[in-house]
């Protein structure tokens, strides 16, 4: 483990012939993700200056909700919450854990354990979150968690935002049972089981430009297939949905498993978008998410 010269607070870490730079200060975003090829580091992630315009890190977590609340009014509780990045969307989006900094509790060559205290960001609950991530050979894992500090129930939600490279991806292959469309408001208008969309990526044709979009009934793996390279995305069962979201004119794509589909929590849900998940005090949602780096 060392620290990156571009910045104080990152932290590298380094397995054989990977290594990945995160930032717990800027909200755990992983910010870089490399293999060694040829002689050379392959980046897997975007850089700083794509990451950059569309508003974001490369990857960073979704704590403690993912997506977007609609107009901030949640279902299980009367206090509204306010847009966290107006210049993103005019609701509440991505959860609060990625604009703080978090804690580091452990770390070593090849692995790094953070921890977050969400009582000061405005989620209407205290709650506690967890970070670990971890590279083995060819693999990364991240592995996060939250637990319900409070003495009643809280809604809970996980995700990871990664953005790929789209510059010579020749494919996106996932198995889903249902679409989501949005309208310009970011918000999902219908329940499709069984879409034109679903069927497209369980053929891995290329998500279209423009969709900012759930997948539900996701069967916990995507495969990414470049000219040069594959990557494999996989997650436990508890991420139960993929957030694809490719930005028009832009050179990436965003493949993010999440726990709840965008508008679980608000007070505006669609009857076929199921309530998120619900933690008792001292209860915890855990998860993991694997990148696996096959090149041939």
């Amino acid at each position: 483990m060392s620290t990156s010269p571009g910045s104080a607070s990152t932290v590298c870490l380094e397995h054989a012939d990977l290594r990945a730079e995160i930032d717990p200060r800027a909200g755990a975003a992983l910010l870089v993700l490399q293999s060694q090829r040829g002689g050379h580091w392959q980046d897997w992630l975007v850089d700083e200056g794509l990451a950059a315009s569309i508003g974001t890190p490369a990857c960073f977590p979704l704590i403690p909700f993912a997506n977007r609340v609609a107009y901030g009014a949640l279902e299980q509780s009367s206090a509204r919450l306010v847009a966290n990045r107006p210049d993103l969307s005019a609701h509440p989006i991505h959860g609060y854990a990625w604009q703080a900094p978090w804690q580091v509790d452990d770390r070593d060559a090849q692995s790094l354990q953070l921890s977050y205290d969400g009582s000061d960001d405005p989620w209407p609950w205290q709650y506690r979150a967890a970070l670990s991530v971890v590279l083995a050979p060819r693999e990364l894992r991240i592995q996060m968690s939250l637990i319900n500090l409070g003495s009643e129930a809280m809604p809970a939600g996980l995700g990871l935002h990664p953005a790929f490279p789209s510059k010579d991806l020749l494919g996106v292959t996932a198995e889903t049972t249902a679409f989501l469309p949005v309208t310009d408001t970011g918000l999902p208008d219908a329940y499709m089981a069984g879409a034109q969309e679903c069927a497209d990526l369980a053929a891995g044709v290329l998500p279209y430009a423009g969709m900012d979009s759930d997948f539900d009934g996701w069967r916990n793996s995507v495969r990414m297939e470049w000219s040069d390279r594959v990557l494999e995305l996989s997650s436990d069962p508890v991420f139960a949905a993929l957030h694809v979201f490719r930005p028009v004119a832009k050179p990436l794509l965003c493949l993010e498993p999440v726990t709840h589909l965008t508008g679980a929590m608000a007070t505006q849900r669609l009857p076929d978008i199921p309530a998120p998940p619900m933690l008792k005090p001292a209860e915890e949602l855990a998860g993991s998410i694997i990148f696996r780096l096959l090149q041939p």
